[in-house]
């Protein structure tokens, strides 16, 4: 039984003619095709393929064919579309060498390369407004020369504006060019929003269109699809990660119609390649012409989070270009150290498709740190003591326990509480803290506070009395701070707290001595969160000299180094790398030379602050370490077992007494 196979370029076919009867009698067979999604036509059976997976579907065609004993023969055409594409694998492999060469600042003796960086350049003096700092401009280069790269940048490296700068070359490209584009599409956390719009402004001079799929519940699903179907869109649309699967076939539609440069920022959010979002942000790439990832932590669990990242800027090669499959990935978390033959192999191969800045290529001014160490007042220091006392022997009991148990993590939030603000102790956990974000479990075993604060009712009423009686120490240690530091100054500052009620507390009482400060709290919405930030952004503006701040709601993706330089932590948590990003707000590229960016840490004495600040700067100090690798594995810190936490504050507690 022999099978020829015939191509159609111009409409995506394989041609199958011969002795078909064979096949359409075959039930398994034609199973086996159903996946290719076979059609018969006449006395041929076609068999659609897209132009990047046009060999893969070839040789499944074979391989299937062989093993129902077919013997195949290719006609000229198809043998000459394998021998293009021959010539194409070894343009790809020349092509990742110039690209490594570019990572690399080692392409200057390349005559073509040089030229082309020449030319790269000559096109942003003309279209951007912004100079691009020369790791900034090598980035660019290598992510326009590339098309499809994975950008590693530390936070506050500049990311957007070397986004911005590949994108004004490839748009300056003749229509005809197959990599010229005109349209932006970013896939990214809400808060990245407006800073996409507002870089856009600094870098072109002017504002551009734009259009916001996600954050505004009065813009309907209608509109929304409006905007995919215009024949005239605006050049910039904007859409969180966890909106792409509501709207993927309309976004595979718009990008079929549009030559659309797709980003996917924070991109650490589609890691999980089981995962919807994930599994829909790699499905549009395949419609992109250019494909860029941003995230300064690629892979925050371990290297298998690097799949989905290079499924997503090469969808039909990135196998080929890992060179190990999924589960690999994760035994090489497990298993391999980062010095092993696997893991540098594993570099080797994604080196060209990435480039990374990393904090000491930054060059930024110096950052000066002031631990403030406080005597609690009276009744505080009663009502921390009286907790402590209670909950030391249960910590002794179950001290190599994890604080997965719930009700060890609900004691030492319990002491944080009391450390900073004992007013916090009258409210339920689930109240106090980031809905959703931190450590409260609405399905855990616990939902009151019964078993967490002692049944003790004259300790109660301490607490209920506690607001009436005197003003936490930090608090009044933060105002004196900001009189004699920030307002006389004529700066701003930002205050960092973990507790949302501490915010709200913190505010009543500035506002009470006519300090006026606005909040940057979950609940705070998009609009005004974006009002207060530009703001606070702008050194002329003294509306407001104070922001408080949660980490949870704005680490990622805002700059705040415009208008402040000074920042004052009210208490921490053991999470390391909320703790550096909330850092990174004001410490980023672009500071004047000789900037002193200012950070305060409010510590308790003889408290859980002091054992938290030494368990932190030992996580500080492993995970710059980490930070400085080109592919940072923060799974070889853990950043949320507190065990370590409960050992030392039984010493800490033991040395006190």
């Amino acid at each position: 039984m022999t099978i020829s196979i015939d191509v159609n370029i111009d409409k995506n076919l394989f041609l199958l003619n011969g002795e078909i009867d064979f096949i359409t009698g075959n039930r398994r067979l034609l199973l086996r095709f159903r996946r290719l999604g076979y059609e018969i036509v006449g006395d041929t059976i076609q068999i659609p393929f897209r132009k990047e997976t046009q060999v893969k579907t070839l040789n499944e065609l074979k391989r299937i064919l062989s093993k129902f004993q077919f013997e195949v023969s290719l006609k000229e055409n198809t043998t000459q579309e394998l021998a293009s594409y021959q010539r194409e694998e070894e343009q790809f492999d020349i092509f990742s060498k110039n690209a490594k060469k570019i990572r690399n600042d080692e392409f200057h003796d390349n005559p073509e390369l040089v030229s082309q960086f020449d030319e790269f350049q000559s096109v942003l003096k003309k279209e951007l407004k912004r100079t691009l700092y020369p790791l900034q401009l090598l980035s660019s280069f290598h992510m326009a020369f590339s098309q499809n790269s994975c950008n590693f940048a530390v936070p506050g490296a500049g990311k957007t504006s070397i986004v911005y700068g590949a994108y004004a070359y490839l748009k300056s490209l003749p229509p005809t060019n197959p990599k010229h584009v005109d349209k932006l599409l970013v896939i990214g956390p809400l808060s990245s929003f407006a800073p996409w719009e507002n870089e856009y402004e600094e870098c072109f001079g002017v504002l551009p269109t734009s259009f916001r799929m996600s954050g505004n519940a009065e813009i309907s699903r209608e509109l929304k699809k409006q905007h995919l179907y215009s024949g005239n869109p605006d050049e910039l649309t904007l859409i969180f990660h966890g909106g792409v699967p509501n709207f993927e076939s309309q976004i595979i539609d718009f990008l079929k119609k549009n030559k659309t440069l797709v980003v996917v920022d924070e991109a650490h959010r589609i890691k999980n390649h089981e995962g919807v979002w994930g599994k829909s942000v790699t499905e549009i790439s395949k419609e992109a012409v250019a494909r860029v990832i941003l995230t300064g932590t690629p892979v925050p669990n371990g290297y298998q989070d690097i799949y989905n990242l290079y499924k997503f800027i090469y969808p039909f090669k990135f196998k080929e270009i890992l060179g190990v499959h999924y589960h690999n990935l994760e035994d090489m978390t497990q298993n391999s150290e980062p010095e092993s033959e696997r893991v540098q192999n594993l570099k080797e191969n994604l080196s060209p498709y990435f480039i990374r800045i990393k904090k000491d290529d930054l060059g930024l001014p110096e950052i000066k740190e002031e631990l403030v160490s406080l005597e609690m007042n009276k009744y505080q220091r009663e009502i921390y003591d009286f907790i402590e006392a209670k909950y030391i022997p249960d910590f002794k009991e179950n001290s190599s326990a994890t604080v997965k148990d719930t009700l060890n993590k609900a004691k030492l939030i319990r002491l944080r509480q009391a450390s900073t603000n004992p007013a916090l102790l009258n409210k339920p956990l689930k109240d106090a803290l980031e809905s959703g974000e931190y450590y409260y479990d609405p399905n855990s075993e616990f939902t009151t506070d019964t078993d967490v604060i002692v049944n003790d009712s004259e300790f109660f009423k301490k607490i209920c009395d506690y607001q009436f009686k005197e003003t936490p120490a930090k608090f009044i240690a933060i105002k004196n701070l900001i009189e004699q530091k920030i307002i006389a100054q004529k700066e701003k500052v930002i205050i960092w707290t973990i507790f949302i009620q501490n915010a709200k507390d913190l505010k009543k009482y500035l506002h009470s001595i006519n300090i006026e400060s606005k909040l940057l709290i979950g609940e705070i919405g998009q609009v005004e969160r974006e009002a207060t930030i530009q703001k606070f952004n702008d050194p002329k503006n003294q509306d407001f000299q104070v922001v408080i701040a949660n980490p949870f709601s704005v680490a990622e993706s805002i700059s705040l180094h415009k208008g402040c330089h000074n920042a004052i932590y009210m208490e921490r948590d053991y999470n390391c790398s909320n703790f550096l990003q909330s850092k990174d707000r004001i410490h980023r590229v672009g500071l004047p030379d000789g900037q002193i960016t200012n950070y305060y840490y409010f510590v308790s004495r003889d408290s859980i602050d002091e054992v938290i600040n030494h368990r932190l700067n030992l996580k500080i100090r492993r995970m710059e370490e980490i930070i400085n690798d080109d592919i940072p594995l923060f799974a070889r810190i853990n950043d949320t077992d507190e065990t370590d936490i409960i050992k030392d504050l039984i010493a800490n507690y033991a040395k006190r007494s």
